[in-house]
């Protein structure tokens, strides 16, 4: 507990000498160091927490009974999954009770490198929340990627010195680290006492000796409850991860209750626009943890005490006289939906409304604008076209609606087989040269095509049609299209585009209303359905097919990929690990 000190104006008000701003009454004060709730005021001055105990002030607001608890801390969440620009981001967390989080932008460092965070941070400053950008390592999925900026160690340094990066994030490659890989120790290095925050799933053992002693602080990514429990034990920081695709919340919730909070936070780190206005934020992840036997006093620990703590948040996650005004107002500790969001003492957000004018437009800068870069003289439709190889036996991406996991199928191939989808894979920034195409079951495609530049990692542009001429037609006009308007996700049929949505910064994020990007998502959706596609979360799936650290076949700009073999395969020959 390190709080900023005080004006000599803010101390006359501790004091009851002058009037505060605001004076809170009628509510319960949460003290998360001995975990009680506190009936008394809570008085504001400049933005600040000032005193407890009724005083003068110039507005008073009854809060009715209401539980008082610092404001909500995502302790590791990547903004760009949502799909939304950083103040359509800040609009939809506030109501939520979110007033700050962590951010490692590392899609962003992947599509624009360092300026892509730089960008970001100044943006940052002039919103009404608190952020906490880390420095992103390399967010190349993997070696067999040749789209993907590089972040080097330099870059961190950088970042952290020069745009007030909070730490390193995004070690997404824990081998490396374990193995002792220059590049990896060196990024670790370039922290000099920032936090280290890393994904290493399923990591025990003398394997996770070595990571901790390279100096990683915490892990994103625990898969079961014993593996999470070991690292506990060793001191690394969990972050119980509730996101829309990937979670652990569930599973490590155990340790929390069984253990205690210390050490650990609530995190988000992929959650989807759709999941946030529907379900909730870190407030969710309070609901879900306090439904399966945590007190709500750890809950909120960790929801905000916990996260302020690791990532040096000093003037959060206490509401004593000296902290930020982040304050979250709770009619009951069951749901946890917030009737008022205050932030810095202003209040935000009003019974899941941000108030109007509360938070500034900042739109990005032309560079951000600049994501994809294809020269379309040197593509059509033949740079789609699968070999013809009738009758050769053919490698196939089999998926299936269970998970996101895809196996492998060899069979002869037929170009007549309307099983089969053709999926290509494009370089973002390339002279059209670096195309890869392969084959796809489980879409259930019967005709058109859709595309993305929408995947995690090394952010190619994907595109699936249909097993014909017209298919690759199709694919064809969904590429042109996409890069056309600077990035997105479109449905083409019959030669012509029937949804879209445009994502203009670096191909990845709107710059739409939330609400209007929420009916544009619903939109096509539903119409790459009416194109046979049997998956209610096609562009989720399509995006994963290029990630190549997902078992077990996958389509990247440089070729067909075995990832269990770490080996590059011809989709027309045989898996050469078979022979």
């Amino acid at each position: 507990m390190s709080p900023k000190p005080g004006s000599k104006e803010m101390l006359a008000v501790a004091r009851g000498e002058a009037p505060a701003d605001i004076l809170i009454v009628g509510g319960k004060i949460f003290a998360p160091t001995t975990k009680e709730w506190i009936e008394t005021s809570i008085a504001i001055k400049n933005g600040f927490v000032v005193g407890w105990g009724d005083r003068e002030a110039h507005e008073i607001i009854d809060v009715k009974g209401g539980y008082i608890s610092p404001g909500f801390i995502d302790g590791y969440v990547t903004m760009e999954t949502s799909k939304l620009w950083i103040d359509s981001f800040v609009q939809t967390l506030l109501p939520k009770g979110t007033t700050a989080v962590a951010l490692d932008p590392f899609q962003l460092s992947s599509v624009f490198g360092i300026l892509g965070i730089e960008e970001l941070a100044t943006a940052a400053d002039k919103l009404p929340f608190t952020f906490g950008i880390y420095a992103s390592s390399d967010a190349q999925s993997s070696q067999f990627d040749s789209t993907g900026e590089h972040v080097s160690a330099i870059n961190i340094a950088e970042l952290l010195r020069d745009f007030g990066a909070i730490g390193v994030g995004g070690l997404l490659h824990h081998s490396s680290i374990v193995n002792g890989e220059d590049d990896a120790l060196a990024k670790i290095a370039a922290a000099r006492g920032h936090r280290v925050v890393g994904h290493a799933p399923g990591l025990q053992g003398k394997q996770l000796d070595a990571y901790l002693t390279a100096g990683v602080d915490a892990d994103v990514s625990a898969l079961s409850y014993q593996e999470a429990l070991e690292k506990h034990r060793k001191g690394l920081w969990l972050f119980l991860r509730n996101g829309t695709v990937r979670r652990n919340l569930e599973t490590l919730l155990p340790i929390a209750i069984e253990y205690g909070s210390k050490n650990m936070a609530f995190s988000t780190d992929d959650r989807e626009l759709e999941t946030i206005q529907a379900n909730g934020h870190i407030n969710e992840s309070i609901r879900i943890a306090v439904k399966a036997g945590l007190s709500p006093e750890d809950a909120l620990i960790m929801a905000s005490t916990n996260p302020a703590e690791f990532h040096g948040f000093t003037q959060l996650g206490y509401l004593s006289p000296g902290y930020q005004a982040d304050i979250v107002v709770l009619p009951n500790l069951e749901d946890f939906e917030p009737s008022m969001v205050f932030q810095k003492g202003r209040l935000m957000a009003r019974t899941g409304r941000i108030m109007v004018f509360s938070v500034p437009h900042i739109p990005p800068s032309p560079t951000m604008l600049e994501g994809v870069q294809v020269d379309l003289t040197k593509f059509g439709a033949d740079s789609l076209t699968f070999p013809t190889g009738e009758g050769h036996p053919a490698e196939i991406i089999a998926v299936n609606s269970d998970n996101f996991l895809a196996e492998t199928v060899e069979e002869p191939y037929s170009n007549a087989d309307a099983t089969l989808a053709k999926l290509g894979t494009l370089e973002r920034r390339s002279l059209a040269k670096d195309i890869a195409v392969g084959l796809v079951r489980g879409f259930g495609i019967r005709e058109g095509a859709i595309a993305t530049t929408v995947a995690r990692g090394p952010h190619s542009l994907i595109v699936l049609g249909a097993n014909s001429p017209s298919g690759s037609a199709d694919m064809a006009e969904a590429v042109s299209k996409l890069i056309e308007l600077g990035g997105g996700q479109i449905v083409v049929k019959d030669g012509k585009v029937i949804s879209v949505v445009e994502l203009p910064v670096g191909g990845i994020i709107s710059t739409t209303a939330p609400s209007e990007l929420l009916e544009q998502f619903n939109a096509i959706n539903s119409t790459a359905q009416s194109l046979g596609i049997t998956f209610s979360d096609p562009f989720r799936r399509l995006e994963l097919l290029a990630l190549a650290v997902i078992p077990e076949l996958r389509i990247t700009n440089i070729g067909s990929i075995n990832v269990l073999h770490l080996i590059e395969n011809d989709p027309l020959q045989a898996n050469p690990m078979n022979n």
